[in-house]
């Protein structure tokens, strides 16, 4: 099988659905946006670096998201929030990302006074400015988070119905997976249901893959993680059975330790089994890496090839929250241009 080379892979056509916006903002743009809001960061580079990404000693996914910290600091005020949309879809753009979710709490920027609502306008509209300078399509998952009141959770779904379709396309529950597991949420989601919201949930991030059922029962057609179905074949076959898609991201998983070393990293035992994968970043800023990085290790590990590569890439399109007429144009972009690389 032809090995994966990185320019070729930069320059081809690829989706990612799981990217969080606040994990994805680069060391410039926080620099500027810090400026702007005369926020002071450290000026040594390496200092701001210990600061904002996780690196490869990173022990567990509380300390990966205490990261977020000084970048949130910075997000909550509209002109921060649209730079930070639109920068993310020029980053994207220089790797070819045809078409991108991105995920995003508006809560978490709501410290200073800004409304929830105000937040989500600002961040479509930094996304639509980027898909005309850019050509990317983008589309805004809203997350609701773990550990917050029910009612900030519940106004989260509410927003979500009134922007679906303008800009925003599905909902999440995202946070500390361990202590706030998703079947605590049922009321919240069982009313996203009722929306008919498209549901994709982080679960199965923490070592537990009952987590990853419930999510499904609940409503989500696509997993966040899901590294904990490794641990239990019947939810895993239980998932298959379902049609469930998985947004694997590898390196974020390694550093917040859903897997200790590469060697337990599930992505065989997954494909084998016929589970549905679709890759993405995480955190581009977070986790120092994107898309041409991830298919790069996957390929390292796995020896996936170009072929491997399309199914995945396919695989995200069919399990977007993107349009049918979306759908079609993505896939016609993929299928003539891995076509030439096989």
């Amino acid at each position: 099988m032809t090995r994966l080379e990185q320019k070729t892979v930069e320059n081809l056509p690829k989706v990612e659905l799981h990217c969080h916006l606040d994990g994805s903002v680069s060391k410039k743009t926080l620099r500027n946006i810090a400026n702007e809001q005369g926020y002071e960061l450290p000026e040594n580079e390496e200092a701001l670096c210990t600061l904002v990404e996780a690196g490869e000693g990173c022990q567990s996914l509380l300390e990966y998201i205490g990261k977020f910290e000084t970048v949130l600091d910075c997000l909550q005020v509209e002109s921060a929030l649209e730079e930070v949309a639109y920068e993310l879809t020029g980053d994207v753009a220089k790797e070819n990302v045809t078409y991108i979710e991105v995920r995003f709490a508006p809560m978490l920027s709501t410290r200073k006074g800004l409304s929830a609502e105000r937040v989500i306008q600002s961040v479509v509209e930094g996304l639509k400015k980027g898909e005309r300078d850019f050509g990317v399509k983008s589309n805004g998952i809203l997350c609701m988070m773990r550990g917050h009141q029910e009612k900030d959770n519940l106004e989260i779904v509410e927003l979500t119905k009134e922007f679906l379709g303008q800009g925003i396309v599905g909902i999440d529950l995202a946070g500390d997976e361990a202590n706030y597991p998703p079947k605590e949420y049922k009321k919240i989601i069982k009313l996203a249901v009722e929306y008919d919201l498209p549901i994709t949930l982080h679960a199965g991030e923490c070592g537990c893959a009952t987590n990853v059922q419930d999510s499904v029962d609940l409503g989500a057609t696509r997993i966040g993680h899901g590294i904990a179905l490794k641990d239990d074949p019947e939810i895993l076959n239980y998932c298959i059975s379902k049609g469930i898609t998985v947004e694997i991201c590898p390196n974020s998983n390694l550093q917040t330790k859903t897997v200790d070393k590469w060697e337990n990293y599930p992505f065989e035992e997954f494909q084998k089994a016929g589970l549905k994968l679709a890759v993405s970043t995480d955190n581009r800023a977070v986790s120092n890496t994107n898309l041409t990085k991830e298919f790069m290790t996957l390929d390292r590990l796995y020896q996936i090839g170009y072929k491997g590569m399309e199914e995945l890439t396919l695989n995200g399109i069919q399990a977007s929250f993107a349009d049918e007429t979306t759908k079609k144009i993505l896939k016609k972009q993929v299928l003539e241009s891995y076509q030439l690389v096989h």
